[in-house]
């Protein structure tokens, strides 16, 4: 059996050798039109100027392909295992990528299909071209890469593909992520889409791009990363799109609802969120109270009370509203300064679920509605019903109010809601004692004692004073021309190292210089100086017209010297009482050197 096997493989290659020395003799004739003849296959692969890379495109260069010729090339061992090894060495055969895609659909599958339907057709995997009988495209022309001096190396690689995104290059998303070849993870992934608000549909592209790249899958945050994006650059329809896809996957959440809501309604659709929560169960999502306060909360953020108390009108039949409905459109009520609106929902939160002392955000909003729109009074008798009934606002209610009460010196109505606040049990804070200690100072006249009491309480209470407690206790103090009072107070806050405001050193010099204790002036000029904070053309022009009013001269020239050795400007009325000054002691050569080394630091400084 082995001998006539042999001996038909034999007769074979004879019928083969006729086959091609016939075909040669055809060819022989048509020389002189053909520039580069070839006597067989293999010598047609050497001999072309422009050999192609496998014997695929040599077949497909032969326009009359013969059978006989195909036939021996299948039966030709070796030119059948050189053809397999270039088969081998080439892209994998579409069908049996398409076997491969079809063996692993969670990681391959999905992002391949989204891919090549972005991808220009010259980023298109060789996978995917045309089968083997159809002509290769031509090579795309070289792009030109990145430049550098848009992205330096020393910027983060985050940033450098969220620049590409939002400015694509010139060789375009694609071919700039594979020159830069990123380490792509799923925390980078998150990062740069963080970053990527503005890209638009080039997101989409990083986002399937980096899809292939990962060893798993993306995860919900990208998502709802990627699909509030979309919904800020308005493409709703690729929203969707995503959306269904997330669907899909089982990582929908309401915070990716949350996100779709707040989209459409600060792109001006409201319509469109209403319908969003109508189809939301077809999502796996109820309509309950949950999503309900999701949909509201979008509304009233962007200022939207009307159109969220007209859903809730018509959805409360089939939704009954909790507390945080309310509180939301309350919030929302204040945000756009609608007291009679708040009135009619505070009512109908008492009446529907009652008085909750937990429901302090509702209180803060309804009160501070009132306070906003200058109903000041109304507010603290709602707040003394409120907390008859144990229900209190918190810390941030009395501290905004107590500082509008300040703003409008209304002493009167900020002791009444200090007060209310200390039999609710609340514990100031520090702005909070800072505001009162503001509106005790700016009284008329000054409340000394209540502002001393705040001092000690506020030790008391763990809480400490600052830089601004102390200054505005001494501005007021020197305001109320409290001597000794601010001089204690000075006394106390240098302790603490802290020091006075430059305005109120001059005030309080002027303080005591006008009420003849220039002891105490001087002291606050050193401890100016000694703070580095210089004094300037006024401060000086009081400081030393005084002492040359009062024929003090020798503390005229040591402080008028000091001062422009600091590079101050003594205005023209203080260099003539100081000359006049010093002609009476006879030392007009002092003043001379004065004059003449004020001109010379002027110059200097220039």
């Amino acid at each position: 059996m082995g001998k006539k096997k042999k001996g038909g493989n034999k007769n074979r290659k004879r019928e083969v050798t006729v086959i091609i020395g016939n075909r040669r003799n055809k060819k022989h004739k048509s020389e002189n039109n053909n520039p580069n003849p070839s006597s067989n296959p293999e010598a047609s692969l050497h001999n072309n100027p422009n050999p192609s890379s496998n014997p695929e495109a040599s077949l497909h260069n032969n326009p009359n392909p013969s059978s006989k010729l195909e036939a021996s090339l299948y039966n030709n061992p070796n030119l059948s295992s050189n053809m397999e090894a270039s088969l081998h060495n080439n892209p994998i055969p579409s069908s049996k990528m398409e076997a491969l895609w079809h063996n692993n659909p969670d990681l391959t599958s999905f992002y391949s299909s989204l891919w090549n339907s972005m991808v220009p057709p010259s980023m298109v995997p060789p996978s995917m071209e045309a089968p083997f009988h159809s002509p290769p495209p031509p090579p795309a022309a070289k792009e030109p890469g990145l430049d550098p001096s848009q992205y330096p190396r020393t910027m983060p690689i985050e940033m450098v593909v969220s620049n590409i995104l939002k400015n694509p290059p010139g060789m375009g998303v694609e071919n700039a992520l594979y020159e830069l070849r990123p380490r792509v993870s799923v925390q980078f992934v998150e990062d740069v889409l963080k970053l990527s608000y503005g890209a638009g549909m080039d997101a989409i592209k990083f986002f399937c791009w980096t899809g292939l790249k990962l060893d798993r899958k993306h995860s919900p945050l990208a998502f709802n990363l990627l699909v509030d994006l979309l919904g800020k650059e308005k493409l709703f329809d690729a929203m969707w799109d995503w959306l269904k896809v997330m669907k899909k996957e089982g990582i929908l959440s309401m915070e990716t609802f949350s996100s779709v809501f707040g989209n459409y309604v600060q792109a001006g659709k409201v319509q469109e969120a209403w319908m969003t929560f109508e189809v939301m169960e077809q999502y796996g999502f109820r309509q309950d109270v949950v999503t309900l306060n999701c949909l509201l909360s979008a509304l009233c953020r962007y200022k939207q009370g009307k159109a969220a108390q007209e859903f809730l009108d018509r959805i409360k039949v089939r939704i009954t509203p909790n507390a945080d409905t309310y509180a939301l459109l309350l919030e929302g009520w204040e945000m756009v300064g609608d007291v009679s609106n708040a009135r009619i929902t505070f009512g109908e939160m008492v009446s529907r679920i009652g008085w909750l002392p937990s429901n302090t955000l509702a209180y803060n909003a309804f009160l501070s509605t009132l306070v906003n729109g200058s109903q000041v009074e109304e507010a603290l008798k709602f707040l003394a019903a409120m907390s008859n009934r144990k229900c209190f606002p918190d810390l941030a209610f009395f501290r905004k109010t107590l500082q509008i009460l300040c703003q409008r010196k209304n002493t009167k109505d900020a002791y009444g809601l200090w007060e209310l606040m200390r039999q609710s049990g609340i514990v100031p804070d520090l702005p909070t004692y800072n505001t009162m200690i503001g509106v005790s100072c700016s009284a008329m006249p000054i409340q000394v004692d209540f502002v001393y009491r705040l001092l000690d309480e506020m030790t008391f209470n763990g809480v400490f004073p600052d830089f601004k407690t102390y200054n505005t206790i001494f501005e007021g103090l020197i305001t109320a021309r409290k001597v000794e009072a601010a001089s204690n107070i000075f006394r106390e806050m240098t302790k603490n190292e802290f020091c006075p405001l430059y305005a109120n050193y001059v005030m309080a010099i002027k303080m005591y210089l006008e009420a003849d204790d220039p002891e105490m002036a001087v002291t606050m000029w050193k401890h100016m100086i000694q703070k580095a904070i210089f004094p300037k053309s006024d401060c000086a022009a009081i400081f030393i017209g005084w002492f040359c009013d009062l024929g003090r001269v020798a503390e005229a020239i040591k402080y008028s010297t000091e001062a422009i050795t600091r590079g101050v400007q003594l205005p023209v009325e203080t260099m003539t009482k100081l000359k006049n000054a010093l002609r009476q002691a006879g030392k007009q050569d002092v003043y001379a050197q004065l004059e003449k080394k004020m001109r010379t630091i002027s110059r200097q400084t220039k």
